[in-house]
């Protein structure tokens, strides 16, 4: 353990999460699920939607902007499609509800697709789409942001226009699933607040401060002015532009909502699930997959990488080491845990 990070066991991340959201209002069969995502993205190393967002979201509660227990209700329905309202419920709270509901149209259906509205942040968008993988369905996920959170400028302007604007996918194998949980931008904004908490530069090539001159400082970035994000892919950035403005049409504008000024924390969820087993059978789709699987990996790794990997191998390999060894946390993490959980009566022994 260095001088300024502890590690602490999943279990007691978790019930203390459990402790803060029922502290919060929430059902206990709520507060673990919204407890149980954030570990489950620190245990697979993705900080940024990890364990520190217990302090977000406890603060959110307390700004009246998160409602817990808030009915998570389709609005509008078919067989295969749905909008839901989401009540501004915790967000981990409606993308399980939706994940479910999506996966059930699919069984029944083929395909379906699901869109929110009123969904707070949501986490990490590879829980949702591994829930679905698990039951042996395809999934794609989609997340935009309302505009207080347009960190990423279109490609060719200086000001930001779209959120990060993650996308996942999750698909059934014979094993783990392959899930792929990415940003569409070059860096997610949760990253930068992590590396600013740790006191480490953001690497080249990321941001822009608030003049929009290229930056590695992340206090550069929020400013004041705020600097912006960049899109995906470089030199190449109109590829992530346009994989941006596709998150946004699938997760929001599909809802029938408009770019919202509204200052609150705002996730457009988008999930599209599609059963293989009236296609090519599940059982004949795993196997698939993992031929799939065998081939690419067989690739000879290039110099400086030791092995050909699939999307999310990495981050299961993390996961296992952390149930092993325990999950860090800045210390600058740790005070801020112990006095968000002070404002809801709850003393967090961190």
């Amino acid at each position: 353990m260095s001088g300024d990070t502890k590690v602490f066991p999943a279990d007691q991340l978790r019930r203390l999460g459990e402790e803060l959201f029922t502290a919060c209002g929430a059902p206990a069969d709520e507060a673990a699920i919204v407890a149980g995502e954030l570990v489950e993205a620190s245990l697979m190393g993705l900080e940024s939607h990890g364990v520190t967002r217990y302090i977000m979201y406890v603060e959110e509660v307390l700004a009246g902007r998160i409602k817990p227990g808030a009915l998570v209700v389709p609005v509008r329905e078919t067989p295969t499609l749905a909008v839901v309202d989401c009540g501004f419920n915790f967000g981990p709270v409606s993308a399980t509800r939706m994940t479910d509901l999506v996966v059930a149209k699919a069984r029944a259906a083929g395909i379906a697709f699901c869109v929110s509205r009123h969904s707070h942040h949501v986490g990490r968008l590879g829980g949702y789409v591994q829930r679905a993988a698990e039951q042996g369905v395809f999934c794609l996920a989609v997340a935009n942001s309302s505009k207080h959170g347009h960190f990423v400028v279109p490609w060719g302007g200086r000001e930001g226009r779209l959120a990060t604007n993650p996308l996942a996918y999750g698909v059934p194998t014979g094993g783990r699933p392959v899930v792929l949980d990415m940003s569409t931008s070059m860096i997610a904004e949760g990253k930068i607040r992590v590396l600013m908490h740790a006191g480490q530069p953001v690497p080249p090539g990321r941001i822009l401060d608030g003049q929009g001159q290229p930056t590695i400082d992340p206090k550069a970035f929020y400013g004041p002015p705020r600097g912006t994000i960049l899109p995906l892919g470089g030199e190449l950035g109109y590829k992530g532009f346009g994989l941006g403005l596709l998150v946004e049409i699938l997760g929001s504008t599909m809802a029938g909502e408009a770019v919202t000024d509204e200052f609150r924390y705002m996730n457009g969820l988008g999930l599209i699930a599609i059963d293989p087993e009236p296609l090519c059978g599940l059982e004949g789709f795993r196997m698939l997959m993992d031929d799939l699987a065998a081939y690419v990996t067989s690739s000879p790794p290039a110099p400086g990488h030791g092995e050909v990997g699939m999307p999310g191998a990495l981050d299961f390999r993390i996961r296992e080491a952390r149930l092993r060894d325990g999950i860090p946390l800045p210390e600058a993490t740790c005070c801020q845990l112990v006095e968000v959980a002070a404002k809801v009566g709850v003393t967090a022994r961190l």
